[in-house]
């Protein structure tokens, strides 16, 4: 007897849709057969016809319980994981953090136990931050890291002691230093890609010149802090033989160099976000429209356009929220370019974004939407077929949307704990109706209906190629 069958629904993966049944057994999914063919009792039965089943989101870019200033203080995984249930994400992969001379090792078991005891109500997994003045004892301490499960290492090429993000900053021989030890022992670094110096120039130029409001920080962080910071890295990375995952990638030209690495079979992956998908530098004009900065700074409509275009031609692989929830006061307490909080209140809308203004309006097929929400996430990240695909023995972690259906954001209705939404008011095309993780129905109809707190810890694997 199957403990759940989905009848009817249009079946999606990377390789094509099909009308398909979906047996579901033990949390795992246990066979997809053709309409009505497998005549097997189950405890439940959902009708999905007219509708597509996906496989659950994974958001590869979430920070939960980070301070990384006083403004920047985010919520907690009991918050966020909640919402992201309800947005249609059934796994996230948040940050541990090590600094300096910190113990790396000790980071990732403190991260570890401070999720569980949020009591998560989707599973996760870890990456960890890598910041500052890194230590040879620390990078010591990747081979380890990696054998228990944890094989992806942030760095940052900005953010200097002193800045509105804190400390993070770290110089390229670090950089250079981490890498080699990915390379050898089944890891990969990734990089936030903005260079220290042209913003440093930048920002002392606006401040001459009168013009260091915030709603000026796309100049004092233009396209070629990030363009200068990728290809260096790039070069690192190439020399070191390390893959590399490139976070929030926001321009056109950050495209190009992704694209001309990966044209030469170098391991390289991309990621965008929804907002940099959404929105652009104009809207840094807008009344509160500080509330749309992240880090980098938003770009042209130009390169908003080609971020589309690379996520539905496969130079980008994944999209992510890059949420940091912080209250709207804090969001808003930066006036000048070198002050400006981050932070992005998304993990809730980035799935129903990406198929309302994506698959709805053509601008990427079903098959991409789960390929950069969910599949290639889980290649990259070692969890792989475990995660981000509906087969068999994968985990029942099962999305339904329902393409007809018409859903407004509204900010009361959202599960962060937030104050403020960029998304409030946006009309969306299509919404996730059911998200189940493992086999547990945990959100129907925009109610919670499941059990609370079933999150359970993924230890990653070395990327695998997409």
């Amino acid at each position: 007897m199957l403990d759940l069958l989905i009848k009817g629904g249009t079946v999606v993966s990377p390789q094509g849709s099909i009308v398909a049944d979906v047996g579901i057994k033990d949390g795992k999914v246990a066979f997809l057969a053709s309409p009505g063919s497998a005549e097997i009792e189950a405890g439940r039965t959902i009708d999905a016809g007219g509708k597509y089943v996906v496989p659950g989101g994974i958001d590869a870019h979430v920070h939960f319980n980070l301070k990384v200033s006083e403004a920047m203080q985010a919520q907690s995984a009991k918050y966020g994981s909640r919402a992201a249930a309800f947005g249609g994400t059934t796994s996230f992969i948040d940050f541990a953090f090590q600094a300096g001379s910190g113990s790396l090792v000790e980071a990732i078991e403190s991260k570890v136990a401070e999720l569980k005891a949020d009591k998560p109500d989707v599973d996760f997994a870890l990456h960890t931050f890598m910041t500052g003045d890194i230590s040879f004892e620390a990078m010591e301490e990747i081979p380890e890291a990696i054998q228990g499960g944890v094989t992806s290492f942030k760095m940052f090429t900005t953010f200097s002691p002193g800045s509105a993000v804190g400390g993070l900053f770290t110089d390229d021989g670090r950089i250079w230093g981490v890498m080699q030890q990915t390379a050898r022992h089944g890891g990969m670094a990734m990089v936030h890609c903005e260079d220290n110096c042209v913003i440093d120039f930048n920002v002392r130029r606006l401040y001459r010149e009168g013009r260091q409001q915030a709603p000026n920080i796309h100049e004092a962080r233009p396209t070629l802090a990030e363009e200068a910071a990728m290809a260096r890295v790039m070069l690192l990375a190439k020399r070191s033989g390390s893959p590399l995952y490139i976070v929030h990638v926001s321009s056109s030209d950050g495209v190009n160099l992704i694209s001309e690495a990966r044209g030469k079979n170098l391991p390289i992956f991309g990621e965008s976000l929804h907002n940099y998908l959404a929105f652009t530098q104009e809207d840094y004009r807008k009344p509160n429209g500080m509330t749309y900065h992240n880090y980098p700074a938003l770009k042209t409509q130009a390169d908003r356009a080609i971020l589309w275009q690379a996520l539905r031609d496969g130079v980008l692989q994944t999209t992510a929220s890059d949420d940091l929830t912080i209250p709207l006061a804090a969001k808003l307490s930066g006036h000048e370019v070198d002050n400006v909080p981050g932070g992005h209140n998304g993990v809730e809308t980035r799935m129903a974004y990406m198929w309302s203004e994506g698959v709805a309006k053509g601008l990427i097929s079903a098959e991409r939407f789960v390929d950069v929400n969910a599949t290639s996430v889980a290649r990259i990240f070692g969890l792989y077929p475990r995660k981000g695909i509906i087969a068999p023995g994968s985990d029942a972690d099962i999305v339904i949307i329902d393409p007809n259906l018409k859903h407004t954001i509204r900010l009361p209705e959202l599960h962060s704990k937030c104050d403020y939404s960029l998304w409030d008011g946006l009309e969306c095309h299509g919404w996730p109706i059911l998200t189940m993780v493992r086999g547990n129905v945990l959100v129907e109809n925009d109610k919670w209906v499941g059990p609370e707190g079933i999150g359970q810890y993924l230890p990653s694997g070395s990327p695998m190629d997409v």
